[in-house]
């Protein structure tokens, strides 16, 4: 009787798991098909100016780039060319593209959890990660971090798959995607470094997986370094350091370059344009006052060192205030431009900025404690790390919107150190790397 009675109990206990699941699952699709459909309701193409702008003429010129084609990363002119092609002009087919972006971010982190964890877990993690203001907000705009944010969830996804299946093939999997993380935007590239290193401790022949990435990773750096090349004279996979080195290190509000023939642009950092703490308060930067730099083409990198070098010296804004601002940029600043207060998920991604800081704390405290084992530690890791990066450097004014790739990682960093206070979890799959103890 006793029998009996437990083995109804556990059948019914299964029962109810099986339609929690089907439930999550209905959700889940729910939620992709929310975010396949959110371009057609708050479309990019009707956000054309600045950096929208210019990162959808880009795409335009990819096979021709111009000046500003050639000093920004590589693989989105690629990404944007690609779909201006297939469109043909057609609006929908567009929107569609954008679409499949933002409804490929949660899918990425659902394969990633479930690395990790059972489906429950991480269908309700995935659902959380999908359901993230800024990550909704920025697919009506032609941004860089459209397809970074889409790429993350499936960097740590082929990761682990590569860890814990150790073969060649997926490891080169995982390769690929993290060479198109970083030549989007160079914050992915410690990254990418990173987790291609611990992929590799399993491979059973590391030396030819390393062969295999490099290989991989020369297919696509020397075309983004030619693509720079084309007008900037000098080899740059990664886009044109220099500028954001120059303005940084400035010290001044706005920059001004002239590059003679190819003309003269103006630009300033939106994190001197938005009110860092709005509502609460109208403080915004320290800075005043235009850099104006001249580059001679001609001369490859030469004059880009020379001008560095002199705007440097004449440099009177302290190193100090320039690094505190950047560290309250990056963690209470407003996203821009898709923390529009007139759309909803707009508005909704400006007040949910306040939760980033927290929830950095409390990753920290998990790791501190030791709360992460195994593979799981993979994800605070990444985020911490690459957050203290962009802290520490010196290259770069930062803005909220640099921020936005490390948040869905925080999310399931956070998400894996609430799991581990029930206790460990049961294995995700066969043969799946560490859980949280």
């Amino acid at each position: 009787m006793i029998m009996n009675g437990t083995l109804k109990h556990i059948e019914h206990a299964g029962h109810g798991v099986l339609r929690e699941n089907r439930v999550l699952a209905a959700l889940f699709g729910l939620l992709l098909l929310s975010r396949l459909l959110y371009p057609f309701v708050n479309s990019p193409l009707d956000h054309l100016f600045s950096d929208p702008q210019r990162h959808w003429d880009n795409g335009a010129r990819f096979l021709n780039p111009g000046i500003l084609g050639s000093s920004d990363p590589y693989l989105y002119q690629a990404w944007i060319y690609l779909l201006r092609l297939i469109a043909h002009g057609n609006r929908a087919t567009i929107l569609l593209g954008c679409g499949i972006l933002c409804a490929a971010m949660p899918y990425g982190w659902y394969r990633t959890l479930r690395e990790l964890q059972p489906k429950r877990r991480a269908l309700l993690g995935a659902l959380l990660i999908g359901l993230i203001p800024e990550s909704i907000s920025l697919y009506a705009y032609f941004m860089n971090e459209t397809l970074l944010l889409a790429l993350m969830g499936f960097c740590f996804w082929l990761t682990l798959r590569a860890h814990r299946k150790r073969t060649l093939a997926a490891f080169a999997a995982a390769a690929v995607v993290w060479i198109f993380a970083a030549t989007t935007r160079i914050v992915a590239l410690p990254m990418a470094a990173g987790c291609l290193a611990w992929a590799l401790t399993e491979q059973a022949q590391p030396l030819k997986a390393a062969l295999t990435a490099g290989v991989i990773a020369a297919l696509v750096l020397v075309p983004a370094g030619l693509h720079a090349r084309a007008k900037l004279g000098f080899f740059a996979p990664f886009g044109n350091l220099y500028f954001n080195e120059i303005y940084s290190v400035s010290g001044k509000h706005d920059i001004a370059v002239d590059y003679g023939a190819d003309g003269s642009y103006q630009f300033g950092c939106p994190s001197f344009y938005n009110a860092t703490f709005f509502p609460f308060s109208a403080w915004t930067t320290d800075r005043t006052g235009v850099v104006s730099i001249a580059i001679d083409l001609n001369e490859g990198r030469r004059t880009w060192i020379a001008e560095k070098s002199r705007v440097r010296a004449e440099n009177t804004f302290p190193a100090w205030k320039a690094r505190f601002e950047n560290f309250l940029y990056l963690l209470f600043g407003q996203d821009w431009p898709n923390a529009d207060r007139n759309s909803v998920f707009g508005w909704l991604a400006l007040w949910t900025r306040w939760i980033w800081a927290p929830l950095i704390a409390a990753v920290c405290w998990g790791l501190w404690r030791g709360r992460y084992r195994g593979a799981a530690r993979l994800l605070p890791i990444c985020g911490l790390g690459t957050l203290g990066l962009l802290l520490l450097q010196s290259e770069g004014v930062m803005e909220a919107r640099f921020r936005e790739p490390i948040d869905a990682i925080l999310i399931g960093a956070a998400l894996l150190l609430r799991a581990g206070r029930r206790g460990p979890a049961p294995q995700a799959a066969s043969g799946a790397p560490g859980q949280i103890a």
